[in-house]
């Protein structure tokens, strides 16, 4: 038996008749717009086909226009080392779609002559006007116009690059526009593509590990190229062609330099000259050397060379009558020790040249380059040495400055050796920072003499601030420049005791009273150093000593 349903109860029971249910999906999808295949283009191939087929390009076309953001893109490869056991595939071109344009990059088959080829496409429609690099959109002109499918007008361009092209400037990374960002995650894959591609395009050129410019290398056309050197020096005023670097020619190319022309009479002595060439010619040897992968390493010598040219200048700035011969047997200290970080100013200047012999000066630069040879080198230094920067002489020097300037005389030191040099216009520097201020001798109000076995033990207090900071001088500590030691003295709560032995500065004494106890809160001989357990032991002996002594003075005063 058999019953036609009505067209309503049809479609109710709609779910219970396959047939039925496939018919009306059937018209429904016929009736629906038929989406684009191409939503994104269907644009002409844009990567030259020798280096990827037409049909792989089609089909990469094809699949993108149907990916969401972060698919849009693919990476051409190809097998190398295919009978090795390092048979692997590498990029040879990219092509991917992002923000409403189409991008490619490829590189050369062998045999060509440019380092990579690169294109772009886009619709001309006002959805790309926004979302298209000004720089492309604005490119029209210089682009090849299409019309594809429904009068769809697409425009495209395409340059190789060649070096001559990146010497002359053009070094930009045409293959990865700017957005295009591993920290996006619509361009996370896009990202990591493009960077597997530009790897393999470092491979096919000569660059440096160090550089950020991937083409930094490839631009040098001579040694001078590499050194950095300031733009204004280096344009348009050398032929590279045939340039040597050599301490003649850089004298003639640093006409410009503040420092370089005031020390030329100088460096062009003959054992200078000799020497300041064995440095420069590490540049041009390291940047031959085909092993060679770093650009640091080429700019060691001239990094040398510099660094000795800025300290020649910085003694010939305050003694421009030093000898020839101590800039031949101080070379190293020249080279190793940072002089042009050291502050001066044209007191300062006049003060050394009054006081200071350069001679005296060389000789606390031999003293410090002895102490520390063991500086360790950063991988990120210019230099291939340890580089050392003289922080106490350059503390000394802000000091003398600070009194100079507020109008005072400094007296040269007895001798010109650090760290006394430094402790002793620290000390006068504190001086004029802290008024003279009168202390508290209620220990000792004279000093105190007692005889240990072959010495003479001498306990005083400091009569007042300035005192006290001839002590810390003498004794090389804090006592006399840290203010909290005066200001405790100042307000009982502690007592500050120095100690001669044989009228030589020894200890320095912190101590204080509690329920009439006397406590030795620190003790510190020359230099903060600690006593041993005989040093204790004497001095132990020595303060009972001096107390009894004291002790008598105030019975007989009663």
């Amino acid at each position: 038996m058999h019953f036609q349903l009505p067209s309503n109860l049809q479609q109710e029971l709609l779910a219970y008749d396959p047939k039925l249910k496939a018919l009306v999906r059937e018209e429904q999808s016929a009736k629906a717009p038929k989406k684009s295949k191409y939503p994104l283009g269907n644009i002409p191939h844009l990567i030259p086909e020798d280096v990827v087929r037409s049909g792989l390009q089609q089909d990469a076309i094809h699949r993108i226009n149907s990916e969401l953001a972060p698919g849009r893109f693919q990476l051409f490869t190809k097998l190398v080392d295919v009978a090795t056991p390092q048979a692997r595939s590498t990029p040879i071109a990219i092509l991917y779609h992002y923000e409403q344009c189409w991008y490619a990059a490829w590189l050369p088959q062998r045999g060509e002559d440019y380092i990579y080829g690169y294109a772009y496409a886009f619709k001309n429609t006002s959805a790309a006007a926004k979302m298209v690099p000004h720089e492309i959109w604005n490119s029209k002109d210089q682009c090849t116009e299409h019309t594809i499918g429904r009068g769809v007008q697409i425009f495209t361009y395409s340059q190789l690059i060649t070096k001559e092209d990146i010497v002359n400037g053009n070094d930009s990374r045409h293959w990865r526009k700017s957005s295009v960002g591993n920290y996006y995650r619509k361009s996370q894959d896009t990202a990591e593509a493009l960077t597997q591609f530009e790897q393999e395009l470092m491979s096919t050129i000569p660059s440096w590990s160090d550089s950020r410019g991937i083409f930094d290398r490839l631009k040098c056309i001579n040694v001078i190229d590499a050194l950095d050197l300031p733009y204004y020096i280096t344009k348009n005023v050398i032929d590279r062609a045939n340039f040597k670097l050599t301490v003649d020619s850089l004298i003639a190319i640093f006409k410009g330099h503040p420092v370089l022309p005031d020390v030329a009479h100088i460096i062009t002595t003959p054992y200078l000259k000799k020497q300041l060439q064995l440095e420069i010619d590490r540049c041009t040897a390291e940047y031959n050397n085909p092993y060679n992968t770093t650009r640091r390493s080429i700019k060691y010598g001239f990094k040398a060379f510099q660094q000795i040219m800025l300290s020649i200048h910085f003694v010939n700035n305050i003694w421009p009558e030093c000898p020839l011969d101590h800039y031949r047997n101080y070379y190293d200290e020249l080279r190793s020790i940072r002089l042009d970080y050291l502050r001066n100013n044209p007191q300062l200047i006049d003060w050394l040249r009054q006081h200071m012999s350069v001679a005296s000066f060389f000789n606390i630069l031999r003293k410090y380059n002895e102490l520390d040879n063991s500086g360790r080198i950063s991988p990120m230094s210019d230099y291939d040495y340890h580089l050392k920067s003289f922080y106490e002489l350059n503390d000394t020097f802000s000091m003398i400055m600070r009194i100079l300037e507020e109008g005072k005389t400094l007296e040269p030191p007895k001798r010109w050796r650090m760290p006394d040099f430094h402790d002793y216009v620290q000390a006068e520097a504190w001086k004029i920072q802290h008024k003279k201020e009168t202390l508290y001798q209620d220990l000792f109000p004279v000093p105190v003499k007692v005889n240990m076995g072959e010495q003479d033990w001498t306990f005083l207090q400091p009569i007042d601030t300035h005192q006290l900071a001839q002590w810390g001088q003498a004794v090389r500590n804090c006592v006399g420049s840290a203010s909290q030691y005066a200001e405790n003295i100042k307000k009982r709560k502690h007592f500050i005791v120095l100690c001669m032995i044989d009228s030589k500065p020894t200890f320095t004494i912190q101590l204080d009273v509690s329920m009439g106890v006397m406590n030795v809160k620190q003790i510190a001989g020359v230099g903060n150093q600690r006593l041993d357990h005989v040093q204790q032991e004497q001095y132990s002996a020595a303060f009972k000593l001096a107390l009894q002594s004291r002790e008598k003075q105030l019975a007989s005063n009663c």
